[in-house]
């Protein structure tokens, strides 16, 4: 049995991927969500024997919380396999538009935390998944595209749903390995 350990489970997107895990018993699952992100401390215990991590955090800070958390991890060293990173579309300039984020003051600091979290994933060498949604939604809003990195793509919406499914088989079906990928949704 894979151990997952899920950071931000408040997140809509994780509420709804932790809902896809309950029936699969290969997988034991342990959430944080109202912890001191910040503070190494609050990840020692929690790392222990973990195979998985999904973080969900942010939108601010999460370079902050990565800090502390790669800190933890390099102190404990579980047996982790894998990193999922939900993170936003526009970390790699590859969107077509100025784009406003929900509930971030400062963009240019916002994708400057974003970058240097997802810089601290790959440094740490273990096969992560990052995640580049667009503006997310409670309704689907049409088919699913992913989209590679480096390539260019418009700023539109992607259902918490969608997301949520492909967090899921990123584990489940080891899809995305060693990959950032941006998400939309397109009619």
């Amino acid at each position: 049995m894979k151990k997952i350990l899920v950071l931000g489970g408040n997140n809509p997107v994780a509420k709804k991927m932790i809902s896809m895990f309950y029936d699969n018993a290969s997988y034991d699952m342990k959430v944080l969500s109202d912890v001191d992100f910040d503070n190494e401390g609050s990840y020692i215990d929690e790392v222990k024997d973990v195979n998985i991590i999904y973080s969900f955090l942010g939108p601010m800070d999460v370079d902050l919380n990565f800090e502390a958390l790669f800190s933890a991890l390099d102190e404990v060293k579980p047996p982790l396999e894998q990193f999922i990173m939900l993170s936003v579309a526009g970390i790699d300039n590859e969107l077509n538009e100025k784009v406003t984020y929900n509930n971030v003051d400062n963009v240019k600091e916002y994708l400057n935390e974003q970058r240097y979290a997802v810089k601290l994933v790959d440094e740490y060498e273990v096969p992560y998944t990052i995640l580049r949604p667009v503006a997310m939604t409670q309704q689907n809003n049409g088919k699913l595209k992913i989209i590679d990195e480096g390539e260019s793509m418009d700023y539109g919406k992607v259902s918490f749903d969608n997301v949520a499914n492909v967090a899921y088989n990123v584990v489940v079906k080891k899809e995305f390995i060693n990959q950032s990928i941006g998400l939309i949704e397109e009619k």
